[in-house]
């Protein structure tokens, strides 16, 4: 009997633009009923083969792509690509928040009269209820507007529109970073749908930054290096992250380990009083030059609020903060006023709140400072020339190129350059909300021993991660938020120690403050 033959099969792929190869000869297949994993640094190519797959970019001549064993032609076309039931969830989802769940599922495929070409909505709304029973989503309504859902929710509406041009027991859904945007809690769900579809016969590539994820729902992985396979594919459970992140990097990554060290109390603190948002709920605490604390706990719990009112990005209802040159009242406050008095902000959404992608590397690093070391009848060149040459020369910012458009840059590379621009106007709080967010292993080491190097200068550091490990590696206290309150306390922390105080049970030891972590 003849085998079947792969779901997805790339035979030699390449794709060049002008002098740079992006992509160099790469060959890998996804099998039906398979979880294939896609992993490579920022920059290795894997967004450039999405791109391909997606018909955005034509490959290089020679290389195949083929679907069940039937070649696609290339540039691929739209219609072909959902003839073959090859769809893609981008990690933004792609969805229409004021539209139902019905009409973002049929989004580009509606079914229409032949001759009136209108839309029979309640086929559509029970088209969408057949398919999200067929995920075991009963409970997502087809006439609610997606932006009424939770995260979870809409990356399930995502899948569901996914399927819609595919037949039971084939196709391949592309899954692009999907999982950024997903709290922890809304994992299980989102994997739990994945496992069904792929039961059923079709199959998955998984494109991921997260490793432990990687390792956790694929059955294989192939992993890119300078738009290139290094070494083959790898059957999932025989490989460790680390042999993962050393193909990624083409070096061993030791595991990082935070060494506690006592913070000068020389200096006053940084001071939080009273601060109440829509979660929040009068919430103090004191961070300490050259101290970093983290924030975390549960989905809904405040701790990713926090950022924003101390930043002046949300106004809360009440709240202060004191630093060594101004107590500013947040409730009046603007951005710029937090600013003035030295807190800097470094956002989650890079792209839509910390850069302006179509301006140049340099003067995003140098934007903030613009006003106060200019002069009325010049800008001044060689103050930029240098906060640029340092910011690019201290967190490894590739390409070098101070003049490119920063949304030509990787994700991890965009990340670094905000981080840069403000570390360079010296703050005296530094706040970070899930800075390591979809950055490959390279970048993350970066952005952490950056954070470190800033706490040694002397800075307060404030992170708010859902990472459990990324606060070990950098903290030295770390503050479990629960209904909108501090509700416990981890000195010296340890990956598995910040875990179970998140998901410890709230009723055994309400304000408890956790024993240090031995070291």
């Amino acid at each position: 009997m003849t085998p079947a033959p792969p779901r997805l099969e790339l035979a030699g792929l390449s794709k060049s633009f002008g002098a740079v190869r992006a992509l160099n000869d790469v060959s890998l297949t996804v099998g039906q009923g398979e979880v294939h994993g896609l992993v490579g640094q920022n920059g290795s190519g894997k967004s450039t083969l999405v791109k391909i797959l997606a018909g955005y970019h034509p490959p290089d001549r020679g290389g195949r792509i083929l679907v069940d064993g039937q070649a696609l032609a290339t540039p691929i076309r739209l219609r072909d690509l959902r003839a073959a039931g090859i769809a893609i969830v981008h990690q933004d989802f792609g969805l229409v928040h004021e539209k139902s769940v019905a009409e973002n599922i049929a989004v580009g495929s509606f079914t229409a009269g032949r001759w009136s070409r209108r839309v029979d909505w309640r086929a559509e709304e029970g088209r969408a209820a057949e398919l999200l029973e067929r995920l075991d989503a009963t409970w997502i309504d087809p006439t609610r507007p997606v932006g009424a859902l939770g995260p979870a929710d809409r990356s399930i509406v995502a899948i569901a529109r996914a399927l819609r041009i595919q037949r039971p027991g084939e196709g391949l859904i592309v899954l692009d970073e999907s999982t950024r945007a997903l709290p922890k809690d809304g994992l299980e769900d989102f994997y739990r749908v994945l496992r069904s579809v792929v039961q059923q016969g079709g199959a998955a590539l998984m494109i991921s930054h997260n490793l432990e994820e990687i390792r956790q729902v694929t059955d294989r992985i192939t992993v890119l290096r300078d738009g290139a396979v290094i070494d083959g594919t790898v059957d999932t459970a025989g490989t460790s992250e680390q042999e993962i992140a050393r193909r990624m990097l083409g070096r061993v990554v030791e595991q990082r380990v935070h060494t506690r060290k006592e913070t000068s109390r020389l200096a006053p603190p940084i001071t939080v009083s009273g601060l109440t948002g829509r979660v929040v709920d009068d919430v103090s605490m004191e961070v300490w030059p050259g101290e970093v604390v983290g924030l975390i706990g549960v989905a809904g719990a405040g701790w990713d609020e926090v950022p924003y009112l101390l930043s002046g990005a949300r106004r809360p209802a009440r709240g202060s903060v004191r630093t060594g040159t101004a107590t500013v009242d947040l409730a009046r406050a603007r951005s710029a006023d937090c600013i003035a008095a030295g807190i800097a902000l470094l956002p989650e959404h890079r792209v839509d709140d910390g850069l302006a992608l179509t301006l140049p590397v340099g003067e995003n690093i140098t934007l903030p400072r613009i006003r106060r070391r200019s002069r009325p009848w010049a800008i001044g060149r060689e103050w930029q020339r240098s906060e640029i040459a340092s910011v690019l020369d201290d967190l490894d910012v590739r390409p070098r190129r101070p003049e490119m458009p920063v949304g030509q840059l990787s994700g991890g590379n965009q990340q670094k350059v905000m981080l840069g621009k403000w570390l360079a106007g010296r703050p005296e709080l530094l706040v970070l909300h899930e800075p390591t967010q979809a950055v490959d292993v390279g970048a993350r080491e970066d952005i952490l021993r950056a954070i470190s190097g800033t706490a040694q200068r002397g800075v307060a550091v404030v992170v708010a991660s859902i990472q459990p490990a990324d606060l070990a590696a950098v903290c030295d206290r770390v503050l479990i938020f629960r209904e909108g309150r501090i509700d416990g306390e981890i000195t010296a922390p340890t990956e598995d120690a910040v875990i179970e105080a998140v998901y410890a049970d709230p009723s055994s030891s309400p304000r408890r403050k956790a024993a240090p972590c031995p070291r």
